[in-house]
């Protein structure tokens, strides 16, 4: 018997096409992605996580617990080395804990007396006496004491009207023999003028006085200052009132002794014209290293055409006045 043969056609099916892979199955297929895309994203998967995984990784010191730091000593004794902390000063340093190794004090009324060498408290206060009366303040390294105040304490003062400020005065008087003319009055208004300036002053200034004719006399015969205390300025009243006019006139010397003091002020007084060369002007300017203001006052009846006594008044920053003898008050 034979069986009738199957036609190819039925393996088919209707439309014509294989099994499994209808028209849906073709769109999909049609729609997948490449595998060298998704290979792609995937390894861009894995560095973007490895990315996050290192970022979270502390960097550095910036996670690191705050330490603090201090300063370690090192005791080294004989063979070993120790290190200290801050903490061990502290304790150390404690004098609670610490043990007593002050050296102990010592009884002098106990000590042991040596033979010939006992003393006395009689001997011991004359010692300290001797040290006290011995050894100079700093106030004394000038002439004359200053019982209150500091020296070197600005003040003003003036001679005739003219004011000059400081705490180093220097009173430089002409005595020529002229100044004794007009009955006098040219020295009696000096020495007028010069006690009242030199009475002005506090004790914390310094002053001298000099007067000078071919040669300077000085207030104690001693080219050095003196405190403006009570003591001196008694003895330089005296002094002024016993100066008596003589001689000839020697500016340039005068002015010269003057700048040696370094004063802060000179008050220049004199009966006759300067006569001072321009090259003399010149050399007091160089002479006058503290800069000393330098206020000139002349006697005169008349003013001539001599102005180098104001020439030396302003080229030190001082001022200039002319009195006439006929004219000066004496009190």
């Amino acid at each position: 018997m034979t069986h009738p043969q199957k036609s190819s056609a039925a393996a088919l099916p209707i439309g014509g096409h294989p099994v499994g892979l209808g028209p849906g199955s073709a769109e999909q297929a049609k729609k997948s992605l490449p595998a060298w895309l998704l290979s792609l994203l995937l390894h861009l998967s894995l560095v973007a996580g490895l990315v996050i995984f290192l970022t979270q990784i502390p960097n550095g010191a910036g996670e690191i617990d705050n330490r603090t730091g201090g300063i370690v000593l090192v005791d080294i004794q004989s063979e070993t080395t120790e290190y200290l902390s801050e903490g061990d000063i502290s304790q150390n340093s404690n004098p609670a804990s610490s043990p007593d190794t002050s050296t102990p004090s010592l009884d002098l009324e106990d000590r042991p007396e040596l033979p010939g060498l006992e003393s006395t408290p009689a001997e011991a206060s004359g010692l300290e006496n001797l040290l006290s009366n011995n050894v100079p303040s700093a106030d004394s390294l000038i002439t004359g004491s200053v019982a209150n105040g500091k020296i070197g304490g600005k003040m003003t003062t003036e001679v005739f009207g003219i004011a000059g400020t400081g705490s180093r005065f220097v009173y430089l008087i002409d005595r020529s023999k002229s100044m004794e003319g007009y009955n006098f009055r040219p020295m009696l208004a000096a020495r007028q003028e010069l006690w009242k300036s030199v009475n002005s002053l506090n004790e914390s200034n310094q002053f001298q006085i000099i007067f000078y004719n071919n040669e300077v006399d000085i207030f104690r015969g001693k080219l050095s200052l003196h405190a403006a205390n009570e003591t001196n300025k008694a003895a330089a009243k005296s002094y002024v009132e016993s100066t008596q006019p003589d001689g000839g006139t020697d500016h340039l010397t005068a002015l010269k002794t003057a700048f040696k003091l370094s004063p802060d002020v000179i008050f220049f007084l004199t009966d006759a014209e300067g006569g001072f060369t321009a090259d003399e002007i010149f050399e007091l300017s160089r002479r006058n290293y503290s800069r000393a203001i330098i206020n000139t006052i002349e006697f005169g009846e008349r003013r001539s055409n001599d102005r180098s006594l104001e020439a030396i008044a302003r080229n030190s920053g001082g001022k200039y006045i002319f009195k006439n003898i006929n004219t000066l008050r004496v009190e």
